[in-house]
């Protein structure tokens, strides 16, 4: 269970992070109400798409390139909307599915291995709440978290350093992150470009699906709680298999 400090200290750290978000934000408005036009702006997006069109392939591998890499950089969320506005639905889908089962396999493997002993100190409370839901629940337990959009930076590591198999980490990442991740990218593909936003105004952004999207966004994690907290966790014989028996620690 989450201790009332740490609580504290979580709620400083959201306020920390929303003032300095503000105030990035308010910088970079600032910045391109200073030097950037409205009509620079939808020509250097003209650009981006023209050459995402006329080189699709390179494109996608530095498109994803730079999406695993931001992946592994706890607080870059939001990326998928950005995906899906500039490279479509297949190709995000694609991108943000298997960029973030790669980084969370690069983050479980690196905490497994090598940082194990520091983070079993440090989340000592998670680490054994997660192996008990691991012994009764098996990998519905992974497959909730992950659908419910637990903290992307503590379930990976915390994983690690469970007795959770990797093989049930890898499936439970890519299978159970992948709900949401059609929803955002269908999201950012339902945004206007900027040429639109330019030519309709703020009614461009008047869409009933992109509404709908968006709600969808904000209540899938709440519906998987829900039925958590109304229905429980299943659990069965068989799911005890998502667990290994000894602790996989490097060879000394």
């Amino acid at each position: 269970m989450m201790t009332e400090s740490m609580r504290i200290r979580r709620r400083k750290r959201k306020i920390a992070i929303f003032v300095l978000s503000g105030g990035i934000l308010a910088a970079l408005v600032w910045m391109v109400d200073q030097y950037f036009s409205l009509e620079q702006l939808v020509n250097q997006e003209m650009l981006v798409r023209d050459a995402i069109r006329q080189n699709p392939w390179s494109s996608f591998f530095i498109g994803f390139g730079v999406y695993l890499v931001l992946s592994l950089v706890p607080g870059t969320g939001g990326k998928a909307v950005v995906w899906g506005w500039l490279f479509g639905f297949w190709q995000a889908v694609i991108v943000v599915t298997v960029g973030l089962t790669i980084a969370a396999m690069l983050i479980f493997t690196t905490s497994r291995y090598l940082f194990q002993a520091s983070i079993e100190r440090r989340y000592a409370n998670f680490v054994n709440l997660m192996n008990k839901h691991l012994e009764k629940e098996g990998a519905f337990y992974l497959l909730t978290l992950r659908m419910a959009h637990a903290p992307y930076s503590i379930v990976n590591p915390v994983s690690g350093a469970s007795r959770v198999r990797t093989w049930t980490f890898f499936w439970t990442t890519a299978v159970g992150l992948l709900p949401a991740n059609i929803i955002w990218i269908y999201v950012g593909m339902r945004l206007p470009s900027l040429q639109e936003f330019a030519a309709q105004g703020p009614a461009a952004m008047v869409d009933l699906p992109l509404l709908v999207a968006l709600v969808g966004c904000a209540f899938l994690p709440l519906l998987v709680r829900w039925l958590v907290s109304r229905f429980g966790i299943p659990t069965g014989e068989t799911v005890h298999d998502a667990t290994i028996h000894e602790r996989q620690r490097p060879p000394t």
